[in-house]
C-alpha cells in the first residue's frame, strides 16, 4: 500500500489538496530530513539553527537568494506594521526566540546571519507544526506557498554555506 493511497483514503481532507500542496509537503519533509542531516548534525533545534548560522556568517554576506523567503514571511506575518494572528499559529516555544524572528519581520534587525536565523526558525517551526500533527488540524490548507517558502530557505542556505 503506498502511502498516497492510505491518506486519500482515510485522512480528512487529503482528499482535497491539489498536487502542488501535496508535492509542496512531501518535499519540505525530505528537504527537512536532508537540512537537518548537513546543516544541523541530526539534530534539529533552535539553538543548533543559530549554532549553524552564526558559524557560517562569512557566507551569508549575500543575502539574496533568501529575500523573496523574507519577503513573503514579512507579508504574511506582519500588518499594519505589527505581527498578526497568524504569527501565533507558528507556536513558539518557550527557546524557540520568538524576539529574534519577530525584530527581522519588523525590519528592526537588519542583520544578514541573524535573518537567516529568523527565517529557518519560521522552517522550524512549520516543521514542528506538521510533523506533530497540527497542520492537520485545518486539513493542510493554505500550506503550499509556507512549504514552498521553507524549502527555498533550507536550500539556498544550504548552497550557500557550502560554497
Amino acid at each position: 500500500m503506498l502511502a498516497e493511497d492510505w491518506l486519500e483514503r482515510s485522512q480528512p481532507g487529503y482528499r482535497e489538496l491539489a498536487q502542488g500542496e501535496r508535492s509542496a509537503v512531501a518535499g519540505f519533509s525530505i528537504i527537512w530530513s536532508v537540512f537537518e542531516a548537513a546543516a544541523l548534525s541530526g539534530s534539529g533545534s533552535v539553538r543548533s539553527i543559530g549554532q549553524f548560522i552564526d558559524g557560517n556568517r562569512e557566507a551569508l554576506v549575500d543575502f539574496a537568494p533568501l529575500q523573496a523567503p523574507l519577503d513573503y514571511f514579512q507579508d504574511r506575518y506582519v500588518e499594519d506594521g505589527a505581527i498578526n494572528l497568524r504569527f501565533d499559529h507558528l507556536n513558539f516555544r518557550r527557546n524557540d526566540n520568538r524576539e529574534l524572528v519577530e525584530a527581522v519581520l519588523l525590519g528592526r534587525n537588519d542583520d544578514n546571519a541573524e535573518k537567516a536565523k529568523a527565517l529557518l526558525i519560521i522552517v522550524y517551526r512549520l516543521r514542528n507544526n506538521l510533523f506533530h500533527g497540527l497542520k492537520w488540524a485545518y486539513e493542510m490548507r493554505d500550506q503550499q506557498a509556507n512549504f514552498e517558502h521553507g524549502i527555498l530557505v533550507m536550500t539556498n542556505v544550504l548552497d550557500c554555506c557550502r560554497r
